[in-house]
């Protein structure tokens, strides 16, 4: 990789975790003050991220059109699929229904957390060993994420950790995918649309709910949250995301998504005035320092394979 391609990666990955974290805040702050319910959240995140791609899709074709080099219109470059935006979709609702009851930094770092250990047992799967210090890591990012959840594991913030950490793992998985990608642009577009009628059918079964249950709540705040958390920092924090992945490899993607705890506790404390408690402070402690481990001992694994190769 050259220092200029290096450069851009970081960058995109950056901006990504930027744009992760934003989310989460954007989340928090709209369910949590109600200006607007889950699943209308979800729905209009997902509808104006799609919206936003197919402005982009739509320019990058022009362009390429004017250029008569359009390799959007490449038919053997993938266009996502019905799997990763069903996974995308189960992402974004449970992540909208988990922020309702637990707060944004506590949040981001339980993601953070799973959406790791996700990747370190796909890791495990595929045949790939672990070092010493790596066992050692995983098991202070648990012992961490048992300190931060206990005390809540009997309170109704239950229903919370559920779906925040179903979010966790359905996005290790959406991430794993993207590692595959092509063509980052067209994919997540490709996602995005795929999503609607999943849309469709949430928003539909919401409206029902409203003959036994109000479930709907609409503000104008509410929505316009939603639409900028779905057009700016969903569509294009993802696309930053699926451009990133394939040049760098499962370990780093993991690491730098432990940024988003970090991002989203400062966005957190700046914009809603959560605080950050001891409780949280010591868990980050345990769980990034775990997971910090868990890089090393990857890295020394990594160095004795090349060594045992070049022997």
């Amino acid at each position: 990789m050259t220092p200029a391609l290096f450069a851009q990666t970081a960058l995109f990955t950056v901006l990504a975790m930027i744009a992760f974290a934003a989310n989460a805040v954007i989340c928090r702050w709209a369910l949590d003050g109600g200006w607007i319910d889950p699943v209308s959240f979800t729905s209009l995140r997902l509808g104006s991220g799609a919206a936003m791609l197919f402005i982009v899709m739509s320019l990058f074709a022009w362009k390429g059109s004017r250029n008569k080099a359009n390799n959007l219109d490449d038919t053997h470059v993938s266009k996502g699929s019905w799997r990763a935006a069903f996974i995308l979709f189960v992402y974004a609702l449970t992540f909208s229904y988990g922020y309702v009851a637990i707060s944004t930094a506590t949040g981001a770092l339980i993601l953070a957390g799973v959406v790791q250990l996700t990747m370190i047992g796909y890791a495990l799967r595929n045949g790939d060993k672990l070092h010493g210090a790596e066992w050692v890591g995983v098991a202070l990012a648990l012992l961490g994420l048992l300190y931060l959840m206990y005390p809540k594991l009997t309170t109704p913030s239950w229903w919370g950790l559920v779906m925040v950490v179903i979010s966790a793992y359905t996005w290790a998985l959406y991430s794993l995918n993207g590692r595959q990608s092509l063509a980052p642009l067209k994919d997540t577009a490709y996602n995005f649309y795929r999503t609607l009628p999943m849309i469709a059918i949430a928003s539909l079964v919401s409206l029902v709910s409203l003959l036994f249950i109000d479930m709907v709540h609409l503000t104008p705040f509410g929505v316009g949250m939603a639409i900028f958390s779905g057009g700016a920092t969903s569509g294009l924090g993802y696309i930053l995301w699926y451009k990133a992945l394939p040049r760098i490899s499962s370990s780093l993607a993991s690491a730098a998504q432990l940024l988003v705890p970090l991002f989203a506790a400062i966005g957190a404390t700046l914009l809603i005035s959560e605080p950050i408690t001891l409780r949280l402070t010591i868990a980050a402690i345990l769980m990034l320092g775990g997971l910090g481990l868990v890089l090393i001992g990857r890295n020394q694994h990594r160095k004795a394979a090349l060594k045992k190769m070049t022997q």
